[in-house]
């Protein structure tokens, strides 16, 4: 039975402690268990922002984007993230959104979706292979993606949903081109096992897109290691980006330069200061940058890429491992008896970023914890997300969190009226 005195203890050992503050801390008497919605803010994010506020556009206006290097931004935000994806610095670029990257790394697959040699790369797509595998109950941005692919086609795609891990491999037939997958589920937090869904894929003669938005910065990612093709990360969730943050999108280094990015725009043309009139595409993921990049955001995201720069990722790995354990520990041995039932799986390695679980009041409980001063997030139709931030949290703030979901279900708090609107 886990005590407090043991979570402090684990506290006590935390090799990342110190990096905890770099970022604003929660007000007083609150905890943020929301790292898959909205990472923490870094203590310099608001200094930068005035800074280029005042002394890069108003000082400098046009000059600002030579003198202040605003252009190669999505380039040393990717490199500083890439060693926690497990891939090149020069493979990995901040630009546009989840949706728009998807959209890119989607269209590019499926024009390659017969190069199974990549030394022997052609461009010509088999009718035989017409089917988009991706998960019915995925996260809607990544249905909607394939779902305007098949719209658009005239009958040239096809859909081919799965409605749960388990019927991957049956889906996994000659007449597939291309599969979109979310690393983690957005709901249950189940999480794939990567390098067996790219072995799987490569030998069905497809490639997988993956969005890694659920898992990266928190748990082990080998994008090389894996044999991955295309990544996709949401900026905002666990990196810290801030709201809005750019996307990050990695394209395997052997699959680069072999055809025009999907959305060609002249911040990805190869000579983009000489405004030709004719594309051709810079080389590498420099191509994926489309028109003018979000300038502030950038140098916001950047004092948050700076930090994660500087950490080892087995350290990450290991605390994001030791929190999410203790959670899931903590709600089996004091609320069970209460309702409360583990939606994700029990097997770490399973695990995305958070931990999931149910209980019958559903959104009236998260708005309840909401009230206590705990902030996590609600999934139809009964389930509560806690997403671990390894950089922010504690094991001790796991506890009081869990201490303050107790007293409410014990009490039957959430059933106040007051709780029944459940917000986003």
């Amino acid at each position: 039975m886990l005590t407090r005195q043991d979570c402090e203890a684990l506290d006590a050992d935390d090799s990342l402690a110190m990096f905890s503050q770099e970022f604003e801390p929660a007000p007083a008497g609150v905890i943020f268990l929301d790292g898959n919605s909205m990472g923490a803010m870094p203590r310099v994010a608001p200094e930068r922002a005035f800074k280029l506020l005042h002394d890069e556009w108003s000082r400098h206006r046009r000059h600002a984007w030579t003198v202040a290097d605003w252009l190669d931004a999505p380039q040393r935000i990717g490199a500083d993230y890439a060693h926690l994806l497990g891939a090149r610095p020069n493979d990995v670029i901040a630009a546009d959104n989840t949706t728009l990257n998807l959209h890119k790394m989607l269209g590019y697959a499926l024009r390659l979706s017969m190069c199974s040699d990549e030394t022997a790369m052609t461009l010509e797509t088999s009718a035989a292979r017409q089917y988009i595998v991706y998960e019915q109950d995925g996260f809607p941005t990544e249905i909607h993606v394939v779902q305007g692919f098949i719209h658009h086609s005239n009958g040239r795609w096809l859909g081919r949903p799965i409605s749960s891990p388990s019927d991957l491999e049956s889906a996994l037939r000659d007449d597939v081109a291309a599969v979109l997958l979310s690393h983690a589920d957005y709901r249950s937090s189940y999480r794939w096992d990567m390098a067996k869904v790219n072995a799987r894929a490569r030998a069905a003669g497809c490639r997988v897109i993956w969005d890694l938005s659920h898992t990266a910065g928190v748990v082990p990612i080998e994008l090389t290691a894996s044999d991955a093709d295309f990544a996709v990360v949401c900026g905002y969730k666990y990196l810290s980006g801030g709201p809005g943050a750019a996307a990050l999108a990695w394209i395997r280094p052997a699959l680069q330069d072999h055809d025009w990015p999907e959305l060609p725009g002249w911040l990805g043309h190869a000579d983009r200061m000489h405004f030709q009139g004719d594309y051709e595409p810079a080389a590498g993921v420099l191509s994926l940058v489309t028109g003018t990049m979000p300038v502030i955001q950038n140098a916001i995201a950047e004092t948050a890429s700076k930090i994660f720069a500087r950490i080892k990722p087995a350290q990450l790995w290991l605390k994001h491992r030791s929190l999410s354990q203790t959670l899931v520990q903590l709600l089996e041995q004091r609320c069970r008896a209460l309702g409360v039932r583990l939606v994700s799986s029990d097997n770490y390695d399973e695990r995305g970023g958070h931990v999931a679980f149910s209980h019958p009041g559903g959104g009236a409980v998260c708005e309840a914890l909401l009230a206590s001063g705990v902030v996590g997030s609600f999934r139809e139709p009964d389930v509560i997300r806690f997403g671990l931030a390894p950089l922010t949290l504690k094991h001790t703030d796991l506890w009081d969190a869990v201490d303050r979901l107790l007293v409410i279900l014990r009490d039957e708090h959430w059933r106040d009226p007051r709780f029944a609107a459940v917000s986003v």
